[in-house]
Parts: structure tokens; C-alpha cells; sequence
């Protein structure tokens, strides 16, 4: 009687289930489309037949959205986000995990990071769904300086999930230690993004263009501060060995 031995998996050869909602991201996204699908409900009666979401000029025509289309667009477009980003870790899987960025990652880490995500792409749009139903209905909405601080918040979100995001896989040579030296780098830069998205909610109080000036600038300095660490570590490593 001859017995099969199994040879154990390789890192990252172990799939990760298809569904893999992420919570608590889909928690706020459900109740940022429960918000959304409320405000439509309530301000439908009120509601213009179309807006005008773009002049015309020279170079195309204007564009107009029905009422019917400014209620369900963001809703949908959020559900749909959600179930796809329930099936990110998976399509990675599938994608990367026989090559060298695919090796000893972490679905779970993907799964957070997505939460984190979601979440403050759903408090962005759900201040953009309230904004364009109250351009129908007439009410006066500071839309932009509402998405500005909302994209603040987005700021702060992906802030913490940026330590999360550091690349996985297992590299050779100087690619496998500038990728070890992202990790710190990651954690570091983490501190600037979230206080570069306090900063753009407080900027947004004040105009929606300097929030945006606001937002920019913390998203270069946080590449920046990445990058500087990380090729700082890698250098000093070398210098060591």
C-alpha cells in the first residue's frame, strides 16, 4: 500500500475565501447608501427634472443629469464598489500569487486596508449625493467646500490604513531589502497623511480651493517621506554591510 505525501504549501499558494466583505468599511458604505437612498426618497417631490452638471463650450456639449439618475447613481455606484472590493484579495490571489509580489501577503491586511478604504469613500460620496440632489431640489449646499473636507476625511482614513498597505511578496537581492525597508517607511508617512487630512477638513472651513491645495500637498509629502526613508534605510543597510 503506497501513501501520497502532500508537500505543504508554499507562502502565499493558500487562497483566501472569494467573499471577503470588509468590514467594518461595509458597515458605513450600507448606511452611507441607507443616508443617500433617504435623501432621495424625502426630496424627490422637490426635486427639478435635470441639472446642469456641465456648460457647454467650446469643446463639448453641456451635460445635463436627470433627477432619476441623481438619485440611484451614487447608491449603485457604492454597492457596486462594495461587492467588488469584497472580491479584491481573491482577484490579488489569483493574480500575483505565483509571482515573487505575490508571496507571503496577507488577505487579511488587504482586507483592512480596503475597509479603511471604503469608509472614507462613502462619507465622499454621500456628501456628493447630497450635494447634487440639493442642486435639484435648489437648497443651498456648500458642495464644494463639503467635498473638499470630505476628502479630508478620506485622507485620514487611508492614513490609517497606510501601514497595512506596505508591499508584501519575497524579493532576491537589493529588491527584497528596499521592499523591507518600505514597512517603516509606510508607518512614518501614515503620521503626515492623516495630519495632511486634519488639515484639509480644517482648510475646507475656510475655502474648498484650499483644501485641495491642502490635500495635494500632504499627498506629495507623503510619497516623498516614503521614498526618502526608504531609500535612506536601503542605504544605510548597504553602508552596514
Amino acid at each position: 500500500m503506497s501513501t501520497t505525501h502532500r508537500t505543504p504549501d508554499a507562502p502565499g499558494d493558500t487562497a483566501p475565501p472569494w467573499l471577503m466583505i470588509p468590514w467594518p468599511g461595509a458597515a458605513i458604505a450600507l448606511a452611507a447608501v441607507a443616508a443617500m437612498v433617504t435623501t432621495s426618497i424625502v426630496a424627490w417631490p422637490e426635486m427639478s427634472a435635470e441639472i446642469v452638471t456641465r456648460a457647454a463650450d467650446g469643446r463639448h456639449g453641456e451635460s445635463v443629469s436627470s433627477r432619476a439618475v441623481t438619485a440611484v447613481a451614487l447608491p449603485l455606484a457604492l454597492l457596486g464598489l462594495t461587492a467588488l472590493l469584497s472580491v479584491v484579495p481573491r482577484l490579488d490571489h489569483e493574480l500575483l500569487h505565483r509571482t515573487p509580489l505575490g508571496q507571503e501577503r496577507d488577505p487579511e491586511r488587504a482586507r483592512r486596508v480596503l475597509s479603511w478604504t471604503l469608509g472614507g469613500l462613502s462619507i465622499v460620496l454621500l456628501v456628493l449625493h447630497v450635494g447634487l440632489v440639493s442642486q435639484h431640489t435648489g437648497d443651498d449646499f456648500p458642495l464644494e467646500q463639503a467635498v473638499a473636507g470630505a476628502v479630508g476625511v478620506l485622507l485620514v482614513c487611508l492614513g490609517a490604513a497606510l501601514p497595512l498597505a506596505a508591499p508584501g511578496g519575497r524579493f532576491d537581492g537589493r529588491v527584497e531589502r528596499f521592499r523591507a525597508a518600505l514597512g517603516p517607511a509606510y508607518r512614518a508617512a501614515a503620521f503626515v497623511l492623516v495630519l495632511g487630512g486634519v488639515a484639509t477638513v480644517g482648510a475646507a472651513v475656510v475655502s474648498a480651493q484650499a483644501a485641495m491645495v491642502t490635500a495635494v500637498t500632504a499627498v506629495l509629502l507623503t510619497f516623498l517621506v516614503v521614498a526618502g526613508l526608504a531609500l535612506g534605510r536601503l542605504r544605510s543597510r548597504h553602508g552596514e554591510n
